[in-house]
């Protein structure tokens, strides 16, 4: 809002008996924005504001009308940086006045809508920057697998929340009381439409609820899972090659039944470990069963074989599933272990549900073990 202040200065004009007063227009001044306006922290919405870009060569920035998630215009984002050194865009989301977030940073969040151009994507290489008054900032990766709320990002619009409170502060490198903008450094390429920029209020456990929902939203596993399958057990499974440590392959018995035959002498050697992974060495998904599934296994040992059985994610953790020790084994008959998943404990100890490697054999000493029918049962 523009107010013209108008003062009056005294010019004299000496005339006879007269003196004479003119009005002269010395400056302007600006408004500040209501207080009603300055709480919205808005970074853009409807076209408004005073959104800048620096995308040189490497990328295309427009206010466009083809497509909205709320009124009628949006941002029409394309880039690629290759040899540009920095290319992004930004905005004050306070009318360019210093805003304090040392304390309401923990209770607001950037906000913003996106959608593709085309195809699908389930990331967005962009960085957001709370920039200060000396040009120190706060530089933040916005990373979609942690503050989408969906899975991927698509052609419809989508919602991305940022917690403020998870943006650094570093002492002398950026001034948390004195914010002047939020300025977004892209990064490799990307092709979006963006809408509704804005800091929004935002509660911890607002963020909580959002990423359970998006936690329900992902695929679960299947209920029953074959871990050993006859016939592939060359191509499902690792160290069985043989060498003095142990000597693993299939066999089949008199009566057809084809099973795993380990044996295995730790005495002499430091190594006696195998594994396996029963989809192809992907990533097996055990989201959202493994509060209701066992993994069960078949098994003929004497008592002095010694061995666990673990399971691994792809992140590196293990849980033992069972130690021989527990178990009643015996070399004549097959006897039927059951462990409940709930058992493992699994989401306790970090396991990423969806990204389990394998189950794995570990001997001590020396021993001879048959095993059968691995599975995951419901």
């Amino acid at each position: 809002m523009r107010l013209l202040i108008t003062l009056t200065v005294l010019i004299v004009f000496v005339s006879c008996d007269s003196i004479k007063f003119k009005k002269q227009v010395l400056y302007d001044v600006y408004a500040q924005p209501a207080a009603s306006i300055k709480t919205k922290q808005e970074i853009f919405t409807e076209g408004q504001g005073l959104m800048w870009n620096s995308l040189f060569n490497c990328g295309n920035f427009e206010i466009t009308q083809e497509d909205a998630y709320t009124g009628k215009s949006s941002i029409k984002l394309s880039w690629n940086k290759a040899s540009c050194e920095w290319i992004g865009f930004g905005n004050s989301f306070n009318n360019w006045q210093p805003v304090d977030l040392s304390k309401d940073r923990f209770k607001k969040a950037l906000s913003f809508y996106v959608r593709t151009q085309s195809k699908t994507a389930k990331a967005i290489p962009i960085v957001a920057n709370l920039e200060d008054y000396s040009g120190g900032g706060s530089y933040y990766f916005i990373d979609a697998n942690k503050y989408l709320v969906g899975l991927e990002m698509d052609t419809t619009w989508k919602q991305i929340i940022v917690p403020l409170w998870d943006f650094p502060v570093i002492e002398d490198e950026f001034d948390v009381q004195s914010v002047k903008q939020m300025k977004f450094q892209l990064e490799g390429a990307g092709s979006f439409y963006l809408d509704d920029i804005k800091i929004i209020d935002y509660s911890k456990e607002e963020f909580d609820k959002m990423r359970a929902e998006v936690e329900l939203m992902k695929p679960k596993g299947e209920l029953n899972q074959i871990v050993y399958t006859e016939g592939r057990f060359t191509e499902d499974a690792w160290g069985y090659t043989n060498n003095s440590c142990q000597g693993l392959s299939e066999k089949t018995d008199s009566a057809g039944n084809t099973f795993i035959h380990w044996t295995y002498n730790s005495t002499e050697c430091n190594w006696s470990k195998w594994g396996m992974n029963w989809n192809g060495w992907y990533a097996i998904n055990f989201r959202g069963i493994a509060n209701m599934s066992s993994i069960s296994v078949k098994i003929k040992a004497d008592k002095t074989s010694k061995f666990k059985m673990f399971i691994e994610d792809f992140k590196g953790h293990k849980a033992e599933i069972f130690t021989s020790t527990s178990q009643n084994f015996n070399s004549e008959s097959w006897t039927e272990v059951s462990i409940p998943l709930k058992n493992l404990n699994l989401s306790e100890k970090g396991f990423v549900l969806d990204q389990m490697k394998q189950v794995y054999f570990t001997g001590t000493k020396q021993g001879e073990v048959l095993i059968d029918d691995i599975k995951i049962t419901n």
